[in-house]
């Protein structure tokens, strides 16, 4: 009887968290559907990367920058949170983030006083159970307290349009003790059944009935201390042959299995180190003890450069075999002194608490780069690694698990950036990447508001001084910051996928004003666009070419695609002939940029269809005092001409450098000695004045 009680209680006990876990889960899923359906026009919910596993929404967002207006109250919310806490069988509440005093305050609600007037202000403040969540911008699901007492409550974050956290929707579903009554009176009962029987045992024989159950008491202790990770030594009565041997037995190959599946669940099944559950579990204990003084700690995150491309070029297989090598190296450089993961893929992780110093964790990081820089042998030959490493002092850098596993990633970043070094993180990472997300903002709103200019600076023949052509170019003059150099936003659009985005919005604006000319008569040859490698692999990219020029009324000849010797890195080359053939097709010049910096190949020139090579600046600088480059850059016109490819020379900035280019003879000349970039407006005036000027004139002439 006593045990089916209990079995009663534990299976009432698991309804009745399950039965809380789906209602709350409910209310939650419920309220954000119903609040983001009737006010769809303000606010929609955030589900994509951020979704949970069970499938609840991460957030609610705000449209527009309306956050004064939408979280305020109306009549609206009112009957909205009552239909809400009607359908939940709880209370709804909204909140708003204070700026000023950084806490939420309720400004719509479903609690009413006795005589059905507002309760008083209340706001979710530091110390609130749901506060630590709510300002990082993360939903909450447990208890919370209301008038003294708990509610089981989820609060989903509410999000202006820039992501960042402005409020909070929370919804209820009732008292906590309430959900529970049913449990605590099983409880009871069961206490009073299992004392009657105590009793009743005690009366026919307490020294037999405890003799023949203290096996029973034993096997359990044992299974509770399993449970809580705690039990020592082996499982007794193992060796018996009745019913408590059988049980003893059982309760052992739970013990086998558990220690199975604690193997499976924090090992990486590839290279058998630590995986990112057991990582994230240490990480919490080293960042407890840094916290407390106990014991120093140091964690260094190593990612292998370009691994994707070895597993694209060599396989899957050969990749695997690396990362199995990879992490031997790192296990022997490391030594015993670290507790090594691997986070995902090429992503390793080392958790250092023997209270190293600085100089000695740059020793270790030298020591595993060497490692790593140990030529790996295969079939076909060598492979060679480059890897980059970041570094967090627990005890100075971070005052949370999520704040160390955030710096540590800065730190790898920069360490990315530079290449093949390790790099502590120092605040300035943080302020760098508090700008670059900054700038990342600004430029969005920018694009989106066609804050983005183009200016334009001319290509001139040597020999005529006449226009040979135009090159756009991209210029951002912020509202408030000023005029903001593209060496400063181009990176940030690369990396934040702007660059897309970007480099549309300029070839329209470059169309557009191609457009404007033609209708005055002003003969502007061609105008070229620079477009990136990321945004000329964009399946569309011939048809949004295609479809600008048909909406300027243009054909494919007025414009230039330009082109980076980059876009041949990471692409094969029947890749790169289909996406060239079907942009060329559109009869748009193609030309390849920058030639001879980077990645070059003869055997590219000759098969692929572009018809300007525009020489790179480094080929210029100084040429008329250097032989050398003079010989250079005459070896590359006469390859140029006899591939038959029209020769723009860019970054001419002096009249002897523009003497010795037009000597040796090219198709165009671009650069600061005849016109910086320059607004459209400007352009004809600067051409007429080139043309005629006696400057130049002189210059060309000798």
């Amino acid at each position: 009887m006593l045990i089916t009680a209990t079995l009663g209680y534990v299976k009432l006990y698991q309804a009745t968290a399950t039965d809380s876990s789906i209602r709350i889960d409910r209310a939650a899923r419920a309220a954000t559907a119903l609040f983001t359906t009737k006010l769809n026009a303000e606010f929609v919910p955030v589900y994509g990367e951020e979704q949970d596993q069970e499938g609840r929404p991460q957030a609610i967002r705000l449209k527009g920058p309306t956050a004064d207006t939408s979280l305020a109250f109306r009549d609206e919310y009112d009957a909205l949170l009552k239909q809400i806490g009607s359908i939940n069988q709880g209370a709804a509440n909204l909140f708003r983030l204070n700026p000023a005093t950084k806490a939420f305050d309720r400004f719509a609600t479903t609690f009413r006083k006795p005589d059905g007037s507002m309760p008083p202000p209340m706001s979710i403040s530091n110390g609130h159970p749901a506060y630590d969540d709510l300002i990082n911008n993360r939903p909450h699901l447990g208890e919370v307290p209301v008038m003294g007492r708990m509610r089981l409550a989820y609060l989903t974050p509410i999000q202006d349009a820039a992501g960042s956290i402005a409020g909070a929707l929370a919804v209820d579903v009732g008292w906590a003790d309430d959900l529970v009554t049913a449990r605590n009176e099983l409880r009871t009962q069961i206490i009073v059944v299992a004392v009657l029987i105590v009793i009743l045992v005690a009366l026919f024989g307490v020294f037999s009935m405890s003799r023949e159950l203290k096996p029973l008491r034993e096997l359990a202790g044992y299974a509770e201390d399993l449970a809580a990770e705690t039990a020592t030594g082996t499982v007794p009565y193992i060796n018996r042959h009745d019913e408590i041997g059988a049980l003893a037995q059982g309760l052992k190959r739970v013990e086998v299995l558990k220690s199975r599946l604690a193997h499976l669940a924090y090992t990486d099944p590839l290279t058998g180190l630590s995986n990112r559950g057991r990582y994230l579990s240490d990480l919490d204990k080293a960042m407890s003890e840094s916290r407390t003084g106990k014991r120093k700690w140091t964690l260094l995150h190593l990612d292998i450069d370009n691994f994707r491309q070895i597993n694209d070029v060599y396989g899957q297989a050969t990749g695997d075999r690396l990362l199995k090598a990879v992490a031997a190296m790192i296990t022997e450089a490391a030594g015993d002194r670290a507790q090594v993961a691997r986070l995902n893929a090429d992503h390793f992780t080392l958790l250092i608490g023997d209270g190293s110093s600085i100089d000695q964790i740059s020793t270790l990081t030298e020591v595993l780069l060497d490692a790593i820089h140990r030529p790996f042998h295969i079939n076909s030959g060598e492979i060679h690694l480059k890897g980059s490493i970041g570094i967090v002092l627990l005890q100075h850098d971070a005052n949370d698990t999520d704040e160390a596993h955030r710096n540590v990633g800065l730190a790898l970043r920069k360490a990315k950036v530079d290449g093949d070094k390790a790099v502590f993180f120092s605040s300035e990472l943080h302020d760098e990447f508090q700008n670059h997300i900054r700038m990342e903002r600004m430029l969005r709103l920018a694009i989106a508001e066609k804050e983005i200019e183009v200016h334009f600076q001319p290509q001139f023949n040597p020999s005529t001084n006449q226009l040979a052509g135009l090159e756009a170019l991209a210029r951002w003059t912020h509202p408030a910051d000023g005029p903001i150099s593209p060496g400063d936003f181009i990176p940030v659009a690369e990396a934040s996928g702007q660059i897309v985005e970007l480099g549309t919005l300029v070839l329209d604006l470059a169309c557009e004003q191609a457009a404007k000319w033609r209708e005055t008569k002003f003969d502007f040859k061609h105008i070229s666009v620079n477009v990136s490698p990321i945004q000329l692999w964009q399946p569309n990219f011939a048809s949004v070419v295609q479809e600008t020029l048909k909406r300027h009324d243009l054909s494919g000849r007025e414009i230039c695609i330009e082109i980076t010797e980059g876009v041949f890195l990471d692409q094969s080359e029947k890749r790169i002939a289909s996406v060239l053939a079907a942009v060329r097709k559109l009869g748009v010049l193609l030309s390849l940029d920058d030639f001879g910096s980077g990645y070059s190949s003869l055997g590219y020139l000759n098969r692929l269809p572009f018809d300007q090579l525009k020489i790179d600046r480094s080929f210029v600088s100084d040429i008329d005092t250097d032989t050398r480059k003079q010989k250079v850059l005459g070896g590359i016109l006469e390859l140029g001409r006899g591939l038959g490819f029209n020769i723009v020379v860019e970054g001419t900035e002096t009249r002897e450098e523009v003497e010795i280019v037009r000597k040796m003879g090219c198709d165009a000349i671009q650069g600061f000695y005849f016109s910086r970039p320059a607004p459209a407006l400007l352009i004809p005036g600067v051409v007429k004045k080139v043309g005629q000027s006696e400057k130049s004139a002189t210059a060309l002439s000798a």
